[in-house]
C-alpha cells in the first residue's frame, strides 16, 4: 500500500507541474495549488507520513507537533483539509471566468472562426478621433460568442490637429492657457472627456452599443511628459463614459502605465451614484492559455486596488489576439 500511494502522490505532483509550466519546480507553486494538492491526496485516503513527505516537498507549512500523555513529543493525523475556495469571477464583470474571447481592431486582418466566449471590438481607428470603419461588421462578429460585446478606444494626450475645439469645455481653462505650447491638465480633462463623447456618438451611430468600454493606454500614441496631464485625459473620458452609465476599465502594461500616468495614479468612477473600481485588462504577449490562465491568478494589476478582469495573449506572432477571463 505504501508503495503505491507514493505512486499517486507522484502522479499528481506531475500533473500539477505540467499545468503550470511556468513554475520550475514544486516549492514555485501558489499556496492555493499547494492546498489543491494536498486536497487530492486527503481524497485518495494516502497515510498520513506520505502526505507530510509530499508537504514537505512542496514547502508546505509542517503539521504542529504535539505531546502525547507520556510527554513523548508525536505528531498527530492532521485532520481533512477543507476544499480550496473556488475562484470567484471579479464583482460587475460581463466575463465568465477562465472564458475565452478575442478582440478586434481596425486594422485586424482576420475575424476568428473558432467557438468563443466574449468579443472585444475597437471603436476608434488607433488615436483619439479617429474611427474604426469596419466597426459595424466586426460588431456583428461579435454575436458568435455567448457573451454581451464590450468596445474599446485608443486614447492619447491632446496634440495635433484634433486638439482645436475639444480642450474649450466641458470645464472652464485659464485663458493663458491657450498661449502655452504645452497642453495643461485643464485641457487634457477636457480633452479625454471630449474624445470618449466622440467615440460614444460614432458607436450610436453605428448602433453598437455596449455596458463596458475600455481605454486603450499604450506609448504608441502621443502622451505629455507631465503626467499630470495625461492623468486628466484618462479621468476625463472615464467621466464622459460614466455619465452615459457606461462602466471604464483600463488596457496597458506596468511599464507603459508608469511611464504614462504615473505609478500613484489610480483613476475613479462612479455609475448610478456608487463609486465603483477601474478595472485591467492586461496583455502578456506571445504565450498560451495555460500560461494566461496562470498570470489572472497570480497577476498584480499596474493600478492599485484594481481587479485584473482578461489577460490577453496571442499564440504566435500572427494571430490574432486572445483573451482568457479572469
Amino acid at each position: 500500500m505504501l508503495s503505491k500511494t507514493i505512486t499517486i502522490a507522484s502522479v499528481i505532483l506531475a500533473t500539477a507541474c505540467f499545468m503550470v509550466p511556468s513554475v520550475a519546480s514544486a516549492s514555485a507553486l501558489s499556496p492555493g495549488q499547494v492546498q489543491a494538492i494536498i486536497t487530492l491526496l486527503e481524497a485518495f485516503n494516502v497515510d498520513q507520513p506520505t502526505v507530510a513527505r509530499v508537504k514537505q516537498a512542496l514547502g508546505a507549512a509542517p503539521a504542529p507537533a504535539s505531546s502525547n500523555q507520556a510527554g513523548s513529543t508525536a505528531t498527530d493525523p492532521s485532520p481533512a483539509s477543507p476544499p480550496p475556495a473556488p475562484h470567484v469571477p471579479p464583482v460587475g464583470s460581463p466575463y465568465s471566468s477562465s472564458n475565452v474571447g478575442f478582440d478586434l481592431s481596425y486594422n485586424s486582418l482576420s475575424y476568428p472562426s473558432q467557438g468563443f466566449s466574449f468579443g472585444i471590438v475597437g471603436v476608434s481607428g488607433g488615436k483619439a478621433f479617429t474611427r474604426n470603419g469596419r466597426l459595424a461588421s466586426e460588431y456583428a462578429w461579435t454575436h458568435f460568442g455567448t457573451a454581451a460585446p464590450t468596445l474599446y478606444i485608443n486614447l492619447n494626450a491632446p496634440y495635433g490637429s484634433t486638439v482645436a475645439g475639444n480642450i474649450a469645455a466641458p470645464k472652464s481653462c485659464p485663458a493663458s492657457a491657450a498661449t502655452s505650447t504645452e497642453p495643461t491638465v485643464c485641457e487634457g480633462y477636457n480633452y479625454g472627456y471630449n474624445a470618449a463623447e466622440d467615440a460614444y456618438a460614432y458607436a450610436k451611430s453605428a448602433n453598437v452599443p455596449a455596458k463596458l468600454w475600455w481605454l486603450d493606454i499604450e506609448e504608441a500614441n502621443s502622451w505629455s511628459s507631465d503626467t499630470g496631464v495625461n492623468d486628466a485625459t484618462i479621468q476625463g473620458a472615464i467621466d464622459y463614459l460614466n455619465t452615459q452609465g457606461m462602466r471604464v476599465g483600463i488596457y496597458s502594461t506596468a511599464r507603459m502605465w508608469r511611464g504614462i500616468a504615473g505609478s500613484g495614479f489610480v483613476p475613479a468612477q462612479t455609475i448610478d451614484g456608487q463609486a465603483v473600481s477601474v478595472p485591467t485588462w492586461m496583455p502578456i504577449g506571445i504565450s498560451n492559455l495555460v500560461s494566461a490562465i496562470n498570470s489572472c491568478a497570480t497577476g498584480t494589476s499596474f493600478i492599485s486596488g484594481s481587479p485584473v478582469w482578461i489577460v490577453q495573449y496571442v499564440a504566435n506572432s500572427t494571430a490574432v489576439d486572445q483573451n482568457v477571463a479572469c
